[in-house]
């Protein structure tokens, strides 16, 4: 498989778990009638999916420390940047799904 495939399953992947959250969230919310036990759930949730924020900063901070050390040259196109920014929201998605499904059995 070439790089294009992986990355078009990993873009249908975060896509479907995107959708799929907001309506999970939605039937929920529904179902909870947003008392304060759903609103504990998804601020653990949000917590835990705003980790990934984090370690998306250290990471361009290395990556860019690394480039200023070294002599690499890095190109980027938009759609490239793009592609990339899709695929880590899908990935913050899925994460907050899962936490979300966590927490909702643990508490």
């Amino acid at each position: 498989m070439n790089e294009q495939t992986i990355l078009l399953l990993f873009l249908i992947f975060g896509l479907s778990i995107t959708l799929f959250l907001y309506v999970w969230k939605a039937k929920k919310e529904i179902e909870y009638r947003k008392d304060e036990r759903w609103q504990l759930i998804q601020n653990k949730a949000n917590n835990a999916a705003n980790f990934s924020n984090y370690i998306l900063i250290v990471s361009l901070a290395v990556g860019e420390a690394v480039t200023l050390f070294k002599d690499i040259q890095i190109t980027f196109t938009f759609d490239r940047a793009l592609t990339y920014g899709l695929l880590f929201v899908g990935l913050r998605n899925s994460i907050e799904f899962f936490s979300l499904k966590y927490f909702d059995k643990q508490l």
